[in-house]
Parts: structure tokens; sequence; C-alpha cells
């Protein structure tokens, strides 16, 4: 794995401690083992990261990977400056390293430093170390779907979800590392990822893409920084019969001739329950008439909307010779043309 660090990361090369952070957890969580299961890419990827990230985490072993390259960063034992000197052709096994130091009499010609002490301290390790102290963080929002039955979307129910949530790591304590070497439980993320059955309550009156907040159920936050919240989109099954428009609901209802052109009392089918309704005489097929507070719960003002059932005429399909005679007394009611005010054309 020599690949540029900086490059695996998606970090720029002068990159904050923080940046580096961020865009190693966010990567780590993507191809994280647990998460990827079975995929070998993935499990590359990721050992690929955490190498990236084990030497630009660590101020001195940045500093060195920016001086001098991919040299012996093993198992977190730092670099080795005869290592890379024996690399680098600078000396051999067979003699002595020579260096002339006839050059550096001066501050200013030695970059800013003020003796050989501080120049190799600053290039092996011997400098102080800047690092602040890291701030808690919270953890990220977590979202999921559920499916469910249009009854139990207007009615309101309760559902039990496996949910997986990221949490800190309890061997490391989210450090990613033991005693200077990877965590073997979350392999250098600081975080696993946990398994929880939460049980869920479904408000009445949810609508299709409806989402519901459950406190303090996503990913676990960093040094006491506060958890996020779990987020559970609602998928609403459709129904065969019952169609949802806001909080109304809409049917259609068969009646017959007779009940169309005389009037009758009829039975509407509601999300509530069976309703005697009236059908007016003369009513016509595609006619809608309306069952106040019949419809679903509003999830915010609690109020009922309305049911709207819209009447479709059912003509019989068994024609006999008492029917035809019917038919022509009823055809001789007809004083003018149906199809009248219909369009014949686009012209």
């Amino acid at each position: 794995m020599a690949g540029d660090y900086y490059k695996i990361l998606g970090v720029a090369r002068d990159a904050s401690a923080a940046e580096i952070k961020k865009a190693y957890r966010k990567l780590a969580r993507k191809y994280h083992p647990d998460v990827n299961p079975g995929n070998k890419d993935a499990e590359l990827k990721f050992k690929e990261i955490q190498e990236a990230y084990t030497v630009l985490s660590d101020p001195e072993k940045r500093k060195q990977y920016d001086t001098f390259g991919h040299v012996e960063f093993d198992r977190g034992e730092g670099f080795d400056p005869s290592a890379y000197a024996r690399r680098a052709g600078v000396w051999q096994d067979a003699g002595p390293f020579h260096f002339d130091f006839g050059g550096f009499g001066r501050a200013e010609e030695m970059g800013g430093f003020q003796d050989l002490g501080d120049l190799f301290g600053q290039i092996f390790g011997g400098g102080r170390s800047t690092r602040r102290k890291p701030r808690p963080r919270p953890g990220a929002d977590q979202e999921m779907i559920i499916e469910i039955d249009f009854k139990d979307a207007v009615r309101g129910t309760t559902a039990v979800l496996p949910v997986q949530r990221q949490i800190t790591c309890s061997t490391c304590g989210g450090a990613g590392n033991v005693h200077g070497r990877v965590c073997p439980a979350c392999h250098g993320a600081g975080v696993v990822i946990s398994t929880e059955r939460l049980r869920i309550k479904i408000p009445e009156g949810v609508q299709n893409g409806s989402k519901i907040r459950v406190s303090g159920k996503g990913a676990e936050g960093t040094l006491g920084g506060r958890t996020g919240d779990l987020y559970v989109r609602v998928k609403v099954r459709p129904h065969p019969f019952f169609k949802r428009e806001g909080d109304n609901i809409r049917t259609t209802v068969p009646v017959t001739f007779p009940e169309a052109y005389l009037g009758a009392k009829i039975e509407v089918g509601t999300i509530h329950g069976p309703v005697r309704a009236t059908v007016p005489p003369g009513t016509q097929s595609g006619q809608t008439f309306r069952l106040r507070g019949k419809g679903a719960r509003n999830l915010k003002t609690r109020a009922f909307g309305d049911h709207l059932y819209t009447v479709q005429i059912v003509v019989p399909k068994v024609v006999s010779p008492a029917g035809k005679e019917i038919a022509r007394r009823v055809a001789d009611l007809y004083t003018k043309d149906p199809r009248a005010g219909v369009p014949r054309s686009l012209d």
C-alpha cells in the first residue's frame, strides 16, 4: 500500500488535523468490515485508509512523510533514519556516513534553525508537539425506511425495527489504537456497529414519506459529544379501494340505475367503518359526495379530513326481453343528446 496518503484520504497536503480526521472517519465508516461483510475490495480499501490515517494523524510521522515520502512506517514504530539512509544511498554498510557541516555556520543558512540539534530534531521527531486537545463532536443523525400497510398508517401502530448504530468502541475508547497498535475490535475506526431492536410508535395519520424522529438513537458522539437522532421515513403500501389525498380519503361507490334515478339510501365504506349515505334522485355517474370528518387524522392539528365518494352507475350485463322494454321506456326520458357537448376532434 504505497499510494499517496493525502489522495487516499481525499485531502490537500496542507489539510489541518481536523480535516484529516473528518475525512478518515467518513471513509472508515463507509468501508468498515462490519458494514461490508465479505467484501474483499472494501477490506483492502479500509486497510489502505487506516494506513494513511496512522501516518497523517501523527504530527511527527506526517512531518517525516512529507519530507521523505514512503519509508519505514512499520506497525506504528515510526521512522527509521538509518533505514531511510540505506534506501536513499546516503551511506552503505561498508563505510561510515560523512557529512560536510561547513555550510551551516549561520541560522539563516540553515532555514531558520538555530543549530543542528534543532534541525535534526525537527526532521527526526525531536520538536515539540503543537497538537491541540480534541474537542467533543456530536454523533451523526441516521435515517432508515419502514414500510407499513395503509390501515396501520391511518390508524397508527407499533413496529419493532432492527437498527444498526455506530457506537464508540469499548476496547479502545474511540481512540482507534491500543498501546500504539491498531485496535483489533474496531480496526482503527474508533467505532463499531451495534444492532439494537427498537420499538417505534407509528402515530395515527402518518402519510407516505412522513418522518418519525427518535431522539438519541443515532450515532454516538465522540469524547462525550451529543448522540445523534434516528429518523424513520414511512413508506405506505397503497390500498386497492381507499385512496388518500392529504387528509381526505377517496373511494368509488357503484350504484344501480334505479338508485341513481329514484334516489336511495346506500352504505358507504370508510376508514372508520360503514356509513349510511343518501344518493339524491337524478344522481349522475361520476358525481362526488362528501362525508365530513370521515377522513384521516392530521398529524399536527389532530383534526380529521373528509371522505369523498364518487358514484358510478352500473348497467346490468344480462339482456332480457323485459330489460329491453324497460330500456326503451327509459330512452324516451332523454330529451337531449347526452353527448351534445362532447368535442368530436381536436379541430
